[in-house]
């Protein structure tokens, strides 16, 4: 099927941006740390306004989004609408922090934002799912979206934060470890089901991606670069590497393994082709 960059970049920008504006949502719940406000929210617009070019981009002719639209049972729809509904809590965010609002108005907005926000990270993932191919035909594939979305937006909201106390650094510590965990387990849930998967064929197969011509995409890019790399950088003393130069290595590691993950996903996106 070919890597689809432009839906690569449409997902994963999309997904960082959800992570990030729910690790807002969370800071200000627990009155964590109001530096990340401003950073954090301009950081969540640029990032879904990136996923959406890309979408956009995917068409081929930017204007064809018009007629998607036209179709609310499509997941193009779908998944634009939440990004448009997004945007608007995040914008309604700023204006509210340019505004002086109360910590319970900032904390009803994000509230009510992460919802939508939560629905695209896991929608863009599920669009996907469909019996004719069967290396997607699984629900681990939004739920690994959904993952990938939370670990990203754990790292970004590392780098936001302005002097992190101790007890700060060692919570983001555990919660980017959890994730990272979680995330693996994911990942393998996918290879299982590509193991389990009808209709098999080497093309879309878990030797394929374990020992056969994706095994680089795979151990190199997803699992070293994506999963192992910024579980060390968590467990590296402070002293020796700033939190911020390991929360941003960290991002760009994490970015790269969703990445890498949706090119290996759409690599293994061949047809049952019998079924046309």
């Amino acid at each position: 099927m070919g890597s689809e960059w432009s839906l690569v970049f449409f997902t994963s920008f999309v997904d960082l941006g959800c992570g990030l504006f729910v690790a807002l949502a969370i800071n200000e719940w627990f009155s964590i740390n109001p530096q990340v406000r401003w950073k954090g929210a301009i950081a969540v617009l640029v990032a879904l306004g990136m996923g959406g070019i890309s979408s956009v981009l995917h068409l081929g002719h930017p204007e064809r989004i018009f007629g998607a639209l036209g179709h609310p049972t499509s997941g193009i729809f779908l998944e634009s609408s939440m990004i448009g509904i997004t945007g608007i809590c995040v914008l309604v965010y700023i204006f509210a922090l340019n505004r002086n609002a109360t910590a319970q108005t900032l904390k009803a907005i994000t509230l009510v934002g992460s919802i939508p926000a939560v629905i695209l990270a896991f929608a863009v993932g599920d669009s996907y799912v469909m019996a004719s191919r069967p290396a997607w035909d699984t629900l681990v594939l939004p739920f690994a979206y959904l993952g990938s979305a939370a670990v990203m937006g754990c790292f970004a909201y590392r780098i936001l934060v302005v002097n992190p106390s101790d007890s700060l650094v060692s919570q983001s510590t555990l919660v980017s470890q959890g994730l990272l965990i979680l995330q693996a387990v994911l990942v393998i849930a996918y290879v299982v089901t590509l193991s389990n998967a009808p209709y098999s064929d080497a093309s879309r197969s878990a030797t394929q991606v374990l020992a056969g011509g994706f095994a680089p995409l795979f151990w190199g890019a997803i699992v070293i670069v994506g999963l192992l790399i910024p579980f060390v950088l968590n467990t590296i003393k402070k002293e020796s590497l700033a939190t911020s130069i390991s929360a941003t290595l960290g991002l760009v590691c994490v970015f790269i393994g969703a990445a890498a993950f949706r090119v290996l996903m759409f690599n293994l996106g061949t047809t049952v082709w019998q079924f046309f």
